[in-house]
């Protein structure tokens, strides 16, 4: 009787061990991703240790070129966004949809940088035409090196091996930061107080950008 008692425990053990080896070996996964979105062309991995949560990083980049007006000045500028991200996605329904609510953060210099192109040798600022004397004036924007974001998608989940694709929007939120360099005989001629307001122009201008909407999809293999 004893002795039938411990077989049928042993057995039991067994098979629980052999249950929660299993289980724990399908609840955990890894995955290899690349995608296209607002933000550039990157690449990434992810891990989820459970149903309910993937966290991820990423490296993501582009460079494009922009003209603008801030003020009185017209810009010919260079866009660079290059930075890693780091993300954690959390899954409330994960039996019945595969949709992820992001926490993360986006680390990165990305920045806008351009010269003001004078008109017929000439600049105009805040309402005040100054010679251009052969001389730029050079502008540029820069987030902050951190910057939190928020965002859904569905993908990135925990789940059957192999191919799928996933999708992602949010934002990201952070002030730009304006530099605006001015030729001393330029800033002479236009005087502190114009240099001024149409630098405060040029910041306006930037902080229209504090919440940058990413979207994306991606490509992904799961193993």
């Amino acid at each position: 009787m004893h002795k039938k008692f411990y077989r049928t425990l042993t057995t039991l053990a067994v098979s629980c061990a052999t249950l929660l080896a299993v289980q724990h070996a399908y609840a955990q996964s890894n995955e290899i991703y690349g995608g296209i979105g607002s933000d550039g062309i990157g690449a990434g991995y992810g891990f989820s240790p459970n149903t309910y949560v993937t966290v991820r990083g990423e490296v993501s980049g582009f460079s494009f070129s922009h003209s603008f007006s801030a003020g009185d000045l017209n810009y010919d500028a260079t866009v660079k966004l290059i930075h890693g991200a780091l993300y954690a996605d959390f899954f409330p329904i994960p039996t019945v949809v595969p949709m992820h609510l992001t926490a993360g953060l986006i680390i990165g210099g990305d920045e806008l940088d351009g010269d003001a192109t004078p008109v017929g040798g000439t600049y105009t600022i805040n309402g005040q035409t100054v010679s251009a004397n052969g001389e730029s004036i050079h502008a540029s924007a820069k987030y902050p090196t951190v910057r939190p974001y928020l965002g859904f998608g569905f993908g990135h989940h925990l789940g059957a091996k192999g191919f799928s694709v996933a999708f992602d929007a949010g934002v990201a939120f952070g002030r730009p930061r304006v530099s605006f360099d001015v030729p001393a005989d330029i800033a002479a001629q236009a005087g502190q107080e114009n240099v001024a307001a149409e630098e405060r122009n040029l910041q306006d201008k930037a902080d229209d950008f504090r919440f940058y909407p990413i979207v994306k999809v991606a490509a992904t293999y799961r193993f």
